[in-house]
């Protein structure tokens, strides 16, 4: 219900769940969240054409794909909140443009291609509002934190958040592969009939490049800290590579099952965690990789946590 009472609005949604929009603080606004969530699903289902579309990014006929392509950009922009709060605007607005396209830009320049953002610039213009809305229109950006941090409606940004992310990597991926099979100013491999490693590299770029810049941050996304973006660019790509070229997936379908995997990692981490470090436990125990088992927490300092949480790489080619 909504009242107007000397020129305030409120919006009242529970007794124990109350999330006022002007001159309040939010509270847990759980009945809110879920009627976002509702609102968000009812749409999806009654507009969208499928289940597969809508996780592979491919569904033109609803809006899915901008609803999918701006909940990235809201989050990216929300986790980069606090860090980039006390900066100058076009600080603030660089350095959140880095944490959504640093992947979009460094995945296309290794094979002398477009940046994504400079191609598709649907996506450079989501970034602004989404970063605008965050930091100069408080009502909605502090409405977005309490969805955020709600459990359904937190949900809903994960499940958004990896269907991009899936695109992103998948994208940089295919990209990498077309231009090396087009590649005509040198010779192709004598021993490789189709190009891996560019493809991989590409891939993993897409899925976490942002993380590693600026260049000041170096390699500390890769060191001890077992960032579960790092590991889903690494281990997805090659997921994916290996069921289209040498499996016979269909594309799609490949991309859906990468996208379904990056979800229950993101959603589960705990049974996450654990089968990841069993996994690796068996590799180093059989290898010379490792002389000392992996810890199953290692500590991550506060500023490099919020780094690699906000710095989630570029955006994908466009769907």
């Amino acid at each position: 219900a909504v009242w107007l009472r000397s020129k305030r609005v409120f919006l009242l949604v529970h007794p124990r769940s109350q999330c006022a929009i002007m001159g309040k603080s939010f509270g847990p606004p759980d009945l809110t969240s879920w009627a976002l969530v509702g609102v968000v699903t009812a749409y999806l289902c009654l507009c969208g054409t499928g289940i597969k579309p809508i996780l592979t990014l491919t569904d033109r006929k609803s809006w899915a794909w901008e609803i999918t392509a701006f909940c990235f950009f809201l989050k990216v922009a929300q986790d980069n909140k606090e860090k980039v709060a006390s900066f100058y605007w076009a600080k603030a607005l660089v350095i959140t443009g880095i944490a959504a396209f640093g992947g979009g830009f460094l995945a296309p320049l290794i094979v002398a291609r477009t940046p994504v953002p400079l191609r598709e610039e649907t996506f450079t213009w989501m970034l602004v509002v989404a970063w605008y809305i965050t930091h100069n229109i408080p009502v909605v950006s502090d409405f977005l934190s309490a969805m955020m941090s709600a459990p359904a409606a937190s949900v809903m940004f994960k499940v958004f958040f990896n269907i991009f992310k899936t695109q992103q990597m998948v994208g940089s991926l295919e990209l990498a592969a077309k231009a090396i099979a087009a590649e005509k100013l040198l010779p192709h491999s004598a021993y490789f009939p189709i190009a891996i490693i560019a493809p991989l590299v590409c891939g993993f770029l897409g899925g976490c490049g942002g993380m590693f810049l600026p260049s000041s941050t170096g390699l500390k996304p890769i060191e001890e800290g077992k960032v579960w973006n790092v590991r889903a660019a690494f281990g997805c790509p090659i997921i994916y590579f290996a069921a289209t070229r040498f499996c016979g997936f269909e594309e799609l379908d490949a991309k859906m099952g990468i996208c379904l995997l990056r979800m229950a990692g993101d959603l589960f981490p705990v049974p996450r965690d654990r089968l990841i470090g069993a996994g690796t436990a068996m590799i180093y125990k059989n290898t010379s990789l490792r002389s000392t088992p992996l810890p199953i927490v290692v500590p991550v300092s506060k500023t490099l946590e919020q780094d690699q949480t906000a710095r989630t790489s570029g955006p994908g080619i466009g769907a």
